[in-house]
């Protein structure tokens, strides 16, 4: 969800995004801070320049820091806009005529300008452009995409992402609840919920990991992401070069969603509808009673997974000298059709990240560089 500060020209988005059906999962607050005491008072502090890219991104950093406080559950991604602009007005104006935006999401910001030349449109058709680019920013901040503001030839624009913290950041103190990186390696807060996801630590990724995902893809509609969590029941915390290391081997591949949820149930709550790709010996510690707090621990939580819509596609996996599979594994009758088989054909590969650990460097192996979020 987002809130907007516009401070004058383009605030024309705000009805044309409150008006759109289903607006209220999207808008947390919109607001105008037109006069100078009202975008002071907002800001803190008298900005240095009204009309700025530096505003822009205060205004955002602003209301970005009120939709954290404002979003109903924590479960829920937010961003800040901030717009402002220099349009047509009733008096000769000495500067050129701007309009800068920014989109705040904790990882980064998103900040986007267009010049125009002085007399070339009325006020109307300056203040289109101007909502053209404050939606393209912030559909570039939520799922990316290219946008045409139908500049002339001696006129600019630009947009650009600029890193505020480390993914690690931001996830592990609970600022944002979870986050997609794309496949050439960008951070969005929240971001279009999955159809399926791979839970893992990818440590390292394999062809096995490739296979199941495929395997999956073709059984749910929507895209298929990877899933890591920053945080794990039984393994210490991600640190940041740590998960710079394991999101390189996968750019490229396909998206990766992060979360600090460790437990099935914590990402469904992230990610209601989503079905989850697993191995039989994952299911198998789902099932386990011991993960749970008490005797019925586990009956709720099967309970909370269904009424959150999830569904677990459950691949067979050779476990010693033994080939578990679904059918092995205690499910509950009233959950039996909550999961479904992958048979073992499907997937081809069985082999396990600990087991390729294990094994001496291949002659002239080299791992992937490094993905870096620092600023």
């Amino acid at each position: 969800m987002v809130a907007l500060a516009i401070a004058g020209g383009g605030s024309g988005v705000i009805p044309r995004l409150l008006t759109r059906p289903g607006a209220s999962r999207t808008v947390l607050e919109a607001q105008v801070p037109y006069g100078r005491r009202a975008l002071t008072e907002l800001l803190g502090a008298k900005p240095a320049s009204r009309c700025s890219p530096e505003a822009a991104r205060e205004l955002a950093q602003a209301v970005y820091r009120r939709a954290l406080r404002l979003r109903e559950t924590p479960h829920t991604p937010v961003l800040g806009l901030g717009a402002t602009a220099a349009l047509v007005t009733d008096r000769e104006r000495q500067g050129a005529h701007r309009i800068h935006v920014a989109v705040v999401d904790g990882f980064r910001s998103w900040e986007a300008s267009a010049h125009l030349r002085k007399g070339a449109r009325t006020r109307a058709e300056e203040e289109a452009i101007a909502e053209r680019i404050i939606l393209g920013a912030l559909a570039e901040a939520m799922v990316g995409g290219e946008f045409d503001l139908a500049l002339q030839p001696d006129e600019r624009s630009s947009i650009e992402a600029v890193s505020l913290a480390h993914p690690c950041d931001v996830i592990a103190c609970g600022e944002q609840p979870w986050a997609t990186v794309d496949t050439a390696g960008r951070v969005r807060a929240g971001g279009p919920l999955p159809g399926i996801v791979l839970p893992g630590s990818f440590n390292p990724l394999h062809k096995g990991h490739a296979a199941l995902l495929e395997a999956a893809r073709r059984r749910t509609a929507g895209f298929a992401a990877y899933e890591i969590s920053i945080t794990n029941v039984d393994k210490p915390p991600l640190a940041a070069a740590e998960l710079d290391a394991r999101l390189a081997q996968i750019r490229g591949r396909a998206p990766v969603v992060l979360t600090r949820a460790p437990t099935f149930v914590e990402k469904a709550r992230l990610l209601p509808g989503a079905a989850f790709a697993v191995g039989a010996d994952t299911a198998a510690r789902i099932l386990e009673p011991r993960y749970y707090a008490d005797a019925d621990g586990l009956a709720k939580a099967l309970a909370e997974l269904r009424e959150l819509g999830a569904r677990l596609h459950v691949a067979e996996r050779r476990v010693g000298d033994r080939l578990l599979r679904l059918d092995d594994l205690p499910v509950p009758p009233s959950a039996v059709d909550m999961f479904q088989p992958i048979p073992a054909s499907e997937v081809a590969i069985d082999i396990s990240s600990t087991e390729l650990r294990s094994r001496p460097a291949a002659k002239g192996h080299s791992e992937p560089p490094p993905m870096s979020f620092r600023t």
